[in-house]
């Protein structure tokens, strides 16, 4: 059943998640939109990665915030098997789990996973920390939050606002969903 309420995404790690020991690398420059994926090292340990992870500051209290307005969905380059793990890390640090969109194989870049789901569903915004991803997606969407990350202080852009914790982005998504046509022209 199709929700009335605009759709918002929200990437996982670096997002919702922190990343291992807090670092987040790569900065995300001269990455190719056409480049296959990798069957790389961090691809084959999906199942053990997220252990005992918690999640990013304001990050519970801002997405459990959204979801009273917007049909919040997770977008993520995480594998579709490590959904059981993902699903218990959101039971027991955000008490739901979302319907999550996840990347059903390696060949298929992270960020050529996310600009083809945001395609399919068309969110008011998106919620992301890879700057490449970041700019992609803002060619298709009202809006991007890009959480804060030394890695991806050099994009900008006029849709791409930058955020320290999901909550900053309200005033801005309250603005676009007020713009939105609410039914048929």
């Amino acid at each position: 059943m199709a929700s009335d309420r605009p759709i918002l995404t929200f990437d996982f790690d670096g997002v919702l998640c922190r990343p291992p020991f807090g670092l987040n690398f790569g900065n995300g420059k001269n990455k190719s939109r056409e480049k296959q994926g990798h069957n790389n090292l961090l691809w084959r340990t999906e199942l053990w990665r997220y252990a005992m992870r918690k999640p990013m500051p304001g990050a519970r209290e801002g997405f459990l915030a959204f979801t009273g307005a917007y049909d919040c969905r997770v977008i993520s380059a995480r594998a579709e098997k490590a959904r059981p793990f993902s699903e218990r890390w959101f039971r027991r640090n955000f008490g739901m789990v979302p319907q999550m969109h996840l990347r059903p194989h390696w060949s298929e870049t992270p960020a050529q996973f996310k600009a083809r789901t945001v395609q399919e569903l068309r969110p008011l915004g998106h919620f992301e920390d890879d700057p490449h991803t970041a700019e992609w997606l803002a060619e298709m969407i009202p809006a991007v939050f890009l959480v804060d990350w030394r890695r991806n202080r050099w994009l900008a852009g006029e849709n791409i606002h930058r955020i320290r914790q999901l909550r900053e982005a309200e005033p801005i998504l309250a603005t676009l969903a007020g713009e939105r046509p609410t039914g048929p022209g």
